[in-house]
């Protein structure tokens, strides 16, 4: 998101909330006065569960986003407050440092207020396909047609494994359609009870049920954009005849009224299970899997596609060096043979987590073994049976490297400072490399760097 969009996100809601990594408060402004009930003086410094206390941590947008660690943008969320029936479309970004995340910021679009139409088009998709990473052929070629047919009106259900990018590819679909400069909105269907879905999606007469108001609806709200169906595979059976409905004859009716309201609507779905296999078992009607799967993408695993490893090697390492204030410049052989050789289940969000853990436990140079997570030193390729590094080896490459830093210590008469530069490695890698290997048991330190009682 650029600037001016960030600032006009910002322009357009009527809820802005940052809290802390342990969920204090630390700012809080409600523009319209209206999407919840607390003052401003009587929020700052209170924990955000005191404010909200019908939410578990899962349901904080916010906190999802910070234990990602990457923004969510669009997702719809409905509560109550003091009796009131609250529905917003909620935009989370983590707050890091060199140290981690240290809290996370909420904006909040009210869906109720009488500017929806005009807020909920800022709410547009924030990807490309130029922002799709990948050295595969193959993919690249799917992409290619896929750019070409975004320009469609059809719906596109996109298929693969949990962290492959599905959204990723969902954002850049709009971005390239007619539709670009309408509403994009996200929906997890995985995210939202089964017993308020069809209420979410179509929205609510006034009179339906006990506190229901007249609502709309994601589709409605939506009109003229896109909606993006995250993991369709979780939506309950018996909603899925209404959607068909919907899909069939262009229009939605809200819960407790005949009222059919035309919708200009396209639809793009994503799975991570094979809906093939459920409209088999009969979980999944056959007729709506057909009416979604007009354009079908699949997105193919990492472990499918292993000369990208190392493209989004650079690309993290180069995104956390900045955000963890490092300087690394690339990994050693034995760590892209480990990358390369292991299943990757996680995918490309996997791979993320793994190069920002690996960042944090290093601090310059390359990357090598002794910063990788432990797992993965003990993986094993189970299509070669060859072990990538077994505990073995790693206790063979200890002992040598604890044995040099012994003898430079002994050379450099365990004057820290000079023993640092002997090896030429940060006294912070060297206070770390002993106490890993504990080769000291006995430590005292003066002011000129040198060790008293070392005992090894």
């Amino acid at each position: 998101m650029n600037s001016t969009g960030f600032k006009e996100l910002f322009y357009d809601s009527d809820l802005i909330l940052i809290i802390d990594k342990n969920g204090k408060v630390l700012y809080y402004d409600d523009y319209d006065d209206n999407l919840n009930m607390l003052k401003k003086e009587n929020v700052i410094g209170r924990y955000i569960y005191e404010l909200y206390p019908f939410f578990t941590r899962e349901d904080f947008t916010v906190f999802r986003a910070m234990d990602k660690k990457e923004p969510i943008l669009n997702e719809y969320q409905s509560f109550n407050v003091d009796g009131n029936k609250k529905n917003c479309l909620n935009n989370a970004f983590p707050l890091i440092n060199e140290t981690g995340v240290l809290g996370g910021i909420i904006i909040s679009v009210e869906l109720s207020s009488k500017s929806i139409k005009k807020k909920i088009k800022k709410a547009s998709s924030r990807y490309n396909f130029e922002d799709i990473i990948t050295e595969n052929q193959e993919f690249k070629k799917s992409l290619e047609i896929l750019k070409k047919v975004s320009k469609s009106e059809s719906n596109v259900l996109i298929v693969g494994e949990t962290g492959t990018g599905k959204e990723l590819i969902a954002h850049s679909i709009h971005s390239n359609s007619m539709r670009r400069n309408k509403p994009f909105v996200i929906q997890n269907c995985a995210a939202i009870p089964s017993s308020i879905m069809e209420s979410i999606l179509f929205g609510t007469a006034k009179g339906s049920f006990t506190g229901s108001i007249d609502r709309e609806g994601l589709f409605e709200s939506a009109n003229g954009g896109t909606i993006f169906l995250d993991e369709i595979n979780s939506i309950p059976f018996d909603l899925q005849s209404k959607l068909l409905r919907t899909l069939e004859n262009k229009s939605i009716m809200r819960i407790g009224e005949n009222i059919e309201r035309d919708t200009d609507i396209r639809i793009i779905a994503s799975t991570n299970e094979d809906l093939e296999k459920k409209v088999d078992k009969g979980e999944f009607r056959s007729d709506l899997y057909y009416r979604l799967n007009v354009i079908s993408f699949n997105v193919p695993p990492l472990k499918d596609r292993k000369e990208d490893i190392k493209v989004l090697v650079d690309y993290y390492i180069k995104q956390y060096n900045s955000i963890l204030n490092k300087n690394i410049t690339g990994i050693s052989k034995d760590v892209l043979q480990i990358l390369n050789n292991y299943e990757w289940k996680g995918n490309v969000r996997e791979l993320k987590n793994v190069i920002e853990y690996s960042l944090n436990f290093s601090e310059e140079g390359v990357l090598n073994t002794d910063n990788l997570p432990q797992y993965l030193l003990k993986s094993v390729d189970s299509n070669t049976n060859e072990c990538i590094v077994d505990s073995s080896l790693t206790t063979l490459v200890d002992n040598y490297e604890c044995k040099l830093i012994k003898d430079a210590l002994k050379i450099c008469r365990y004057n820290i400072l000079k023993t640092s530069e002997y090896l030429s490695i940060p006294r912070q890698t060297l206070y770390y490399k002993l106490k890993k290997y504990n080769c000291i048991c006995q430590l005292k330190i003066r002011s000129k760097g040198h060790l008293i009682l070392g005992h090894f």
